[in-house]
């Protein structure tokens, strides 16, 4: 394993807003631009702890590299591999290690832990493929992810734990891949798992096996991308028409349509511990508005700043803390939305 230290902590300048608001639920609900770390044009936040710490990138010409903005707004570039010009956070657990991915010398990519002495630890390739991804990072410090093989396509979901022992998910019966998603605090995890063609919703449980996610009536293709510690997932299934709905998986593996009310489309990507789903819904125009879905499934429509017309909501923490992003085609900008 190699140990990098990471750049320095920078900028501490945050912009408050309310957010103008959609959707069938209303509330007040404020909205923060994170910004980014200097020389970036845009940025993303991916994932949220209970202390309220984001993570995510910051990108420029040409680069970009794993940032975490911490709750009183001091941002930190948190650096990449040797030889590397690219890294992304996309997890942090309670104690604020984060998992991630960084590019290396080669042009491949390296699944990555961010610790918290602000060294980067290299968690090596999954046997098989050309590169590796961390996806989430649970309590204990092991970080979900996958490897991904470059001249197959072939992906695969796996754990490195504290000590960066690799261990592969279990395959259901008659599947040849999966996908991760992401991990609760306590180690349960989701993604999905491939058949042919036909993509199936997983959940992988604390006793080591693993759960096939129920369909849509008459519906097609599922997806996980989030979990909690008691094993609600958050994803998207298609319905017997094509159309894909936010969907959130209940303990015990019920279905719950989350989208049915919006005929545009929707994905779910997050998910906190009291079952708030957060990520994005299209309205009339076909374009993306982040996104939040109560326990009993009313949505909110989290409102995106003046200049954007696009966004989505990535994980929502304990108290309900979301993060996310505007634009796509417009420059991207980290966002913090806080309802109520």
């Amino acid at each position: 394993m190699h140990l990098h230290r990471r750049l320095g902590a920078v900028l501490t300048a945050t912009v408050a807003a309310t957010a103008a608001l959609t959707g069938t639920a209303q509330a007040a609900t404020t909205m923060t631009d994170l910004g980014t770390i200097p020389g970036a044009s845009w940025s993303i936040a991916r994932a949220v702890n209970n202390s309220g710490v984001a993570v995510g990138r910051s990108s420029g010409n040409g680069w970009s590299r794993a940032t975490r903005w911490a709750a009183r707004a001091t941002i930190t570039d948190l650096g990449v591999l040797p030889g590397g010009r690219y890294s992304n956070a996309t997890g942090i657990n309670s104690t604020g290690v984060i998992a991630g991915d960084s590019e290396v010398s080669d042009g491949t990519n390296r699944a990555v832990r961010f610790n918290l002495d602000g060294t980067i630890t290299d968690l090596g390739l999954v046997p098989g493929h050309s590169d590796s991804w961390g996806l989430g990072i649970d309590d204990s410090g092991t970080v979900v992810g996958e490897g991904w093989d470059r001249s197959t396509g072939n992906r695969r979901a796996v754990k490195w734990d504290a000590a960066g022992v690799l261990t592969e998910f279990p395959l259901p019966a008659g599947t040849t891949s999966s996908l991760m998603g992401g991990v609760a605090p306590n180690g349960i995890a989701a993604g999905s798992v491939y058949a042919g063609q036909l993509e199936r919703a997983v959940r992988w449980n604390l006793d080591g096996t693993v759960t096939v996610l129920a369909s849509l009536p008459g519906g097609g293709d599922t997806r996980a991308n989030a979990v909690n510690r008691y094993g609600q997932v958050a994803g998207y299934a298609f319905t017997i028409d094509g159309g894909q709905h936010a969907v959130r998986w209940t303990r015990d593996g019920r279905i719950v349509d989350l989208g049915a009310a919006n005929p545009y489309g929707s994905i779910a990507r997050g998910i906190n511990e009291n079952g708030i789903t957060v990520g994005s819904a299209q309205d009339s125009t076909g374009q993306s508005v982040p996104t939040r879905w109560d326990s009993n499934g009313a949505s909110l429509g989290l409102g995106l700043p003046a200049t954007a017309y696009t966004g989505t909501a990535w994980a929502i923490n304990r108290s309900g803390v979301i993060v996310g992003n505007s634009g796509q085609y417009e420059p991207n900008r980290a966002l913090r939305w806080i309802v109520g």
